[in-house]
């Protein structure tokens, strides 16, 4: 399992190098530069394009997650299966623009007294959709292959550097917003070419096809799946995205800037867990192949503690610097504190489940997975209904948390009463106790300038935490990173 470790450490790498970027263009910059509009503009357009690849995929993800074993042969070019994803992806992408000629008219209609800047924007959807697409389709794809660094580096780093870049050339009025939103979606297009190419170098690019490969029974799991692909798609873009078109519907596109921006901060509790779920899919994928539930177990447990662990930290790292977010931020987002909490507890339980949604994807499960989504869909819906008129955009992370919440615990019950996989042991209680310890120490520093305070509140916590966790030894990963750190500098001093 010495590659998911790997690949773990340097797809968060990326991640977080990529979050200090964004902390940079969405937190400093932005804010600074654009107006709430252009950013929610732009945000609305990106939630919008995620929704509908949801349903123009066509559910394909699924397969390539679950039963991509089935077809792996690199001799034989994996029996025509990237063909197959290909073709159905352009199929899907053919009735999304269908939607899009039938739908888009109303979708601008109905946003454009709160988002007038929608209008002129929405002409971009259609190249944002193909590009989000088929990025989606190659990274999954690579991902399986054992790669699921490249997408990271592409999406969460290498991404972010292009928007700096658009950000600076419009601060400096050599672009206006026309261009930069040109230029955000050629960026895009840019890392489809990157992994392209890529895949093309190892020879993992073929078009062929191979029907023969497809027994009925496959092909029956196949349309099985893309059914529940589709479903589930759907259900988890809604938990990510919907939440933006709901405070667009009732509050307008300038809460829409103001409430994302302030859920920025909260969704760096789940960078480590991106990175262990995608290269844990292909490994779980195998392992019910093979039946192996010692291996699931210990991919599911150990992702658990250590997603828990790192998150906690990072929660920890928000909530005692809570003033000093506000004091980096325009006056405009003072109110959105309640946004980083709430929004936060919900991630920091959806990633002590470690590994559970991808554990439910890739078994037999997958079909009740999608069910329970399904529900939370009606409870998202109506929590947002219900909270956002009154509440505001506190009500939308509200709604965000409970729906995190339930779907997370749903999926451990669920793993637990059909497999007998549990993640949760004293070590948690262990790990969170020691956190409440830390945070304690970081609210008793009295406040100091800005800089100074963040450093020593952020060091002082970090060194609390990281200390027991490495001292009573309650996470392997987190303690062999800590050793290898160790011995790295005891090498060179």
């Amino acid at each position: 399992m010495g590659i998911v470790q790997r690949q773990t450490i340097r797809g968060t790498a990326w991640s977080y190098l990529g979050a200090i970027l964004g902390f940079v263009n969405i937190i400093i910059l932005s804010p600074r530069i654009f107006t709430t509009g252009e950013i929610g503009v732009v945000q609305l357009l990106i939630s919008f394009a995620t929704i509908l690849a949801q349903f123009s995929g066509l559910g394909f993800t699924n397969v390539i997650n679950r039963l991509f074993p089935w077809f792996r042969d690199g001799e034989g070019r994996h029996h025509g299966f990237l063909g197959l994803a290909l073709a159905i992806t352009l199929a899907g992408f053919i009735v999304a623009l269908l939607v899009l000629k039938f739908y888009g008219p109303h979708f601008v209609e109905a946003n454009m007294e709160r988002s007038p800047l929608i209008t002129e924007y929405s002409l971009y959807l259609p190249a944002l959709l193909f590009i989000t697409l088929l990025f989606s389709l190659l990274d999954n794809y690579n991902k399986v292959l054992y790669d699921a660094v490249l997408g990271t580096f592409l999406r969460e780093f290498l991404f972010r550097v292009f928007n700096l870049a658009l950000i600076c050339l419009f601060w400096a009025g050599i672009i206006d917003f026309d261009g930069y939103v040109f230029g955000y979606v050629v960026s895009q297009g840019i890392l489809l070419v990157v992994i392209f190419i890529n895949l093309l170098k190892r020879g993992e690019i073929s078009l062929k096809l191979e029907p023969g490969h497809i027994t009925p029974h496959l092909r029956r799991e196949i349309i099985i799946l893309c059914f529940f692909g589709i479903l589930t798609g759907i259900t988890t873009v809604t938990l990510t995205s919907l939440d933006k078109l709901f405070v667009n519907r009732y509050l307008g596109e300038a809460e829409v800037g103001i409430y994302s921006i302030a859920s920025y901060f909260a969704v760096l509790i789940t960078l480590p867990g991106r990175s262990v779920s995608k290269i844990s899919i292909p490994f779980l994928a195998e392992a019910w192949k093979k039946d192996d539930l010692a291996t699931i177990d210990y991919l599911y447990s150990r992702s658990s503690i250590g997603q828990y662990t790192v998150g906690l930290l990072i929660f920890i790292g928000l909530m005692v610097n809570m003033d000093n977010i506000f004091r980096l931020l325009p006056d405009a987002y003072s109110g959105s504190g309640a946004v980083i909490i709430l929004i936060g507890l919900g991630y920091l339980v959806s990633v002590s489940a470690g590994v559970n949604s991808v554990l439910l994807s890739t078994s037999s499960l997958y079909r009740f997975q999608t069910w329970l989504m399904l529900v939370l869909i009606g409870l998202f819906v109506i929590t947002n209904v219900i909270f956002i008129p009154l509440l505001g955009i506190t009500g939308a992370a509200l709604a965000a948390m409970v729906s995190n919440i339930i779907y997370s615990l749903l999926g451990v019950l669920l793993t637990g009463r059909r497999f007998g996989l549990w993640p949760y042991s004293m070590t948690h209680l262990k790990i969170t106790l020691l956190g409440l310890t830390a945070m304690i120490a970081g609210y008793l520093i009295p406040q100091l300038s800005l800089v100074p305070d963040i450093l020593l509140r952020s060091l002082l916590v970090t060194l609390i935490f990281a200390a027991g966790v490495w001292y009573w030894k309650l996470s392997d990963d987190f303690t062999g990173m800590a050793d290898r750190v160790t011995e790295w500098f005891r090498k060179r001093l």
